[in-house]
């Protein structure tokens, strides 16, 4: 028997549930209109603010009325006197009933800690004019302890088949203390109404151990697909791989370069000219930054990362996951096996290649992210981008840091960007190189007190005990200024009661300024050194530290910025020098293509995510310093998951190399407007349905 799986169609019944239970929860507007009470249920008090006004509340919930043609206004749910338990589902959700003459684009948030990032829930929506549709927001939880049967039998995988999800940011789904509704519209006729219910839950969720008994084992078929469930697209048998690559040979044939009005690059050949170069450089063009291609056309990176590739995943140890094909494996990579099966014959990479490139071409891309196939920036028919991973020298706990005063870093570094130097110097196709991705510069001073907390011959400690004696220039004026009684400045340590001390955090503070200054400028150096007639991307920040990304803005052509999040509009950067940001990952994911996790970010479903994909562009798009955007992954991954556990629902492609088309539709339709949209932005989203 199939595991229960999952379905947001269950929100419907789950409602009617929840608004049997909750009966009364609302008390009469002419009584109370702001708190809700209800025997059953805890008491929530409700407000709003903005630009709309709270008319009716019912049974069913709120009707408010919209006070102006384009606005925000904001629900809040409060249940601080007595938190709301959830646990028994996987999503908390609300309906709404959209019955204005425009698009509403809403917020949900769901919070244990108000005053904590990371206890949280949300979700983004594009609710069409006229519609009534259940919100649905995952409920992220905890990490499942190791000795956790799920974890025994299936791996530390980030998702689960039951509604479990990890992740840093995370409900207490027993405790959540506050629910917001952000409601913004653009083009409405002031009066007209929208309704949202109160918060209930949704979808199944559990962690009974019980529930392994019902999964069929091996839990994959031969292509890597989960064998309990069924989606659009599923193969099923050996030939339809080879009937796919027979009826992609007519796209391969058919592109050999970019759809409509552009360059060779992509570039837009309808607006003015500007310097070419022969390579990619930037430059801010009536108050907007902008990519400018080597023919000297403007130029907005729509790309993708690992394209045409994906991880593998273990199979040592969970034998019992795969069929008897794949025992005596240490791991295996079934999308690159399925990719071999569908090309035959000893060429099977080109055919991929090929294939992949027509695709990237024919559905709007026009940018090959980090961590790609080789022969796609071998081929030059499509403008790509490179990353080397300079060695990592640990600093105190921080495993994941460059040392720049060290010689192994100094020569990691130059090794790296010689070799790739050899390949791709002369190429006018490479946009830049990424240097290292989501390094732990951590918030405030900690890295500098992770570096005077460091081992005693580390580089940069040494260098620190240097900046305080070149500062102080003795021992007692640094001990005067800080209230201590170190006997040597070899002894200097992280001060404990630091937060009081404003000389010591000053200190640490400047000179995380010298040492991120000291990164990047080794960085951009050698960039000039090998790559003088490319771009430095920058680190592909997932840590937007003010002092480090003020540093970085010395040095870098480009900021790189790893921003999962629902909307990049008011993305900011503390910068020392104006400069353009590039999104180099970002994703929504979804269950609806046999996996169980969706996510750093998720999509309630299809339809969500290829909403949220456009409105997510379109506020990039709108940004003057954002100049592209490159979507993590090309390919979904593995339900069994790679290395770390991710088995996420990110692919444009499946694990079987088939387009996931509604996400594919998404990016097509924003690739055709790209560049209208960035010269001539509107308020509503690239997609946005017109007004009735």
């Amino acid at each position: 028997m199939p595991p229960t799986l999952p379905n947001t169609n269950r929100c419907v019944s789950v409602l009617a549930l929840a608004l049997c239970l909750c009966n009364s929860l609302l008390s009469s507007a002419a009584s109370n209109p702001t708190t809700a009470v209800a025997p059953q249920v805890p008491v929530a008090t409700v407000k709003v603010s903005g630009d709309a006004e709270l008319k009716t509340t019912s049974d069913a919930g709120l009707v408010l009325r919209l006070e102006k043609p384009s606005g925000r206004a904001v629900i809040e749910f409060n249940y601080t006197a007595r938190p709301l338990d959830l646990s028994a589902f996987r999503d908390l959700a609300l309906r709404s009933n959209n019955r204005t003459s425009a698009e509403l684009d809403i917020l949900i948030t769901g919070v244990t800690d108000k005053d904590s990032y990371s206890s949280r829930a949300q979700t983004r929506f594009l609710v069409r004019p006229g519609e009534e549709i259940n919100l649905c927001v995952m409920m992220a939880r905890p990490q499942l302890p190791k000795d956790h049967p799920f974890v025994q039998r299936l791996g530390n995988l980030f998702a689960f088949p039951w509604g479990h999800q990890r992740h840093w940011q995370h409900l207490d789904a027993d405790a959540i203390r506050r629910v917001t509704a952000q409601v913004d519209w653009a083009g409405v006729k002031p009066g007209q109404t929208i309704t949202l219910s109160r918060p209930f839950g949704s979808g199944t969720y559990s962690v009974d151990p019980a529930l392994l008994e019902t999964l069929p084992m091996p839990l994959v078929d031969e292509f890597g697909q989960d064998r309990s469930q069924t989606w659009p697209g599923k193969v099923q048998r050996l030939e339809d791989l080879r009937e796919d690559a027979a009826k992609e040979t007519a796209l391969v044939a058919s592109l050999t370069r970019p759809r409509g009005e552009h360059d060779r690059f992509g570039g837009d050949t309808r607006g003015p000219s500007h310097k070419a170069t022969g390579f990619f450089r930037v430059e801010k063009i009536d108050g907007k930054w902008w990519f400018i291609d080597p023919e000297g056309h403007l130029f907005w990176s729509l790309g993708v990362n690992c394209v045409a590739t994906t991880s593998g995943t273990r199979v040592k140890g969970r034998e019992a996951l795969f069929p008897a094909s794949a025992h005596g494996r240490v791991d295996i990579n079934h999308y690159e096996e399925n990719v071999k099966q569908k090309h035959q014959g000893k060429d099977w990479r080109k055919g991929h290649a090929d294939v992949t490139l027509a695709r990237m071409m024919d559905w709007g891309f026009n940018t090959v992210g980090a961590w790609s196939m080789q022969e796609l920036s071998a081929a030059r028919r499509v403008p790509y981008t490179l990353i080397i991973h300079v060695g990592y020298q640990r600093i105190g706990s921080n495993k994941k840091i460059a040392d720049p005063y060290s010689d192994e870093f100094k020569n990691d570094l130059e090794r790296n960007l010689a070799e790739l130097a050899a390949l791709h110097a002369s190429s006018p196709w490479l946009i830049g190189v990424f240097i290292d991705n989501e390094l732990e510069w951590k918030t405030g001073n900690a890295l500098a007190e992770e570096v005077l907390g460091s081992a005693p011959y580390t580089p940069s400690r040494l260098a620190l005990l240097a900046f305080l004696r070149g500062r102080y220039q003795s021992l007692e004026a640094l001990n005067q200024a800080w209230g201590s009684s170190y006997g040597s400045f070899d002894s200097v340590r992280p001060q404990a009661d630091a937060k009081e001390k404003s000389a010591y955090q000053r200190d640490m503070s400047d000179f995380l300024t010298v040492f991120a200054d000291t990164y990047f400028a080794a960085c951009a150096a050698a960039m000039d050194k090998h790559f003088p007639n490319h771009l430095y991307l920058g680190c592909r920040f997932h840590v937007l530290n003010p002092i480090v990304t003020a540093a970085a803005s010395k040095h870098c052509d480009v900021l790189s910025v790893n921003a999962y999040r629902y909307g990049v509009s008011d993305l900011a950067l503390v910068t020392a020098v104006d400069r353009p940001y590039l999104i180099s990952e970002y994703h929504f994911g979804t269950r609806d293509y046999g996996v169980w996790g969706v996510g750093l970010t998720w999509a309630a479903d299809a339809r969500n995510q290829s909403d949220l994909v456009q409105a997510y562009l379109s506020d990039a798009l709108r940004h003057p310093n954002l100049i592209g955007a490159h979507w993590f992954a090309w390919a979904g991954q593995a339900v069994t998951g790679r290395d770390d556990g991710e088995n996420f629902g990110v692919g444009l492609v499946t694990i079987v190399d088939r387009p996931e088309d509604t996400l594919v539709k998404a990016f097509t339709d924003v690739a055709e407007a790209l560049y209208d949209y960035r010269l001539a932005p509107k308020p509503t989203r690239i997609g946005a349905p017109e007004a009735p």
